[in-house]
């Protein structure tokens, strides 16, 4: 039996903290945070870009849709949290750049009317993060879902960079210092399904970008509980131009 619901004026209920802070050549920090709960149709589009131009850095994509019931969804995400120019010995250091999130999300699909305006769309969820210094990619998505109940990490950062890396101490190569985060992609994913999961990741040389290191994908239809972590880490590496990585 179909379920519809007249929703009146306000469906979602939203709170969200915004914040953007750089210096007075280019905004490199940001951090947001968002709860959402409610009834209605919900869309949500986030990206994000660490270096300018095409197949570098750290890049992010995810996008979020369908009607219902949102019973939770709190979300966080901070870009460039690590300055590696803090180090007192660091000539010339370049930004570290990095990017980390945290996501709980509980929804539950039905069609609902709204100001005579009908929205029937089952719940997706998608996301790709790449990470092009350590030739490093995930991405997890949920389609065509009547439920999904998912709590998601991700950590990734591209490590220590510098001109003069032979003036930092030995311990420090390739960014292993306490208070530089080592090169690496790690996501975790909890998640309960009812519909259909992909999650992939691939692992592929900097040098030799049409070398995959591993590889792997696992999709299901249906209804499944998932537990997975995913933890790619550098190899020091300096890596080749080009679109090179893709999303598995």
């Amino acid at each position: 039996m179909e379920r519809k619901l007249n929703i009146f004026v306000a469906v979602i209920v939203v709170f969200g903290l915004i914040a953007v802070i750089g210096s007075a050549v280019a905004a490199n920090y940001v951090w947001i945070e968002s709860n959402v709960k409610g009834v209605g149709y919900k869309n949500s589009e986030y990206g994000v870009d660490t270096r300018q131009g095409i197949a570098n850095g750290i890049e992010m994509s995810e996008q979020e849709s369908g009607t219902g019931i949102v019973t939770t969804q709190e979300w966080t995400l901070e870009v460039n949290k690590v300055n590696a120019e803090t180090a007192p010995w660091c000539l010339d250091c370049f930004c570290m750049e990095g990017l980390e999130e945290k996501k709980v999300l509980d929804v539950e699909y039905f069609p609902i009317t709204y100001q005579n305006h009908s929205y029937d769309q089952k719940w997706q969820e998608k996301k790709c993060v790449k990470n092009y210094e350590i030739g490093a990619v995930t991405d997890a998505n949920f389609v065509q879902c009547e439920k999904l109940q998912k709590e998601e990490t991700v950590v990734t950062y591209t490590g220590y960079q510098s001109k003069y890396r032979e003036q930092a101490p030995p311990w420090f190569e390739c960014g292993t210092a306490d208070y530089c985060p080592p090169a690496a992609l790690t996501q975790t994913v909890t998640a309960n399904v009812l519909g259909i999961s992909h999650i992939g990741f691939a692992a592929k040389d900097p040098n030799e970008h049409h070398h995959t290191i591993a590889r792997g994908v696992e999709e299901t239809v249906g209804q499944f509980q998932i537990e997975k972590t995913i933890d790619i880490r550098e190899t020091c590496n300096e890596g080749m131009v080009g679109d090179w990585l893709g999303c598995p």
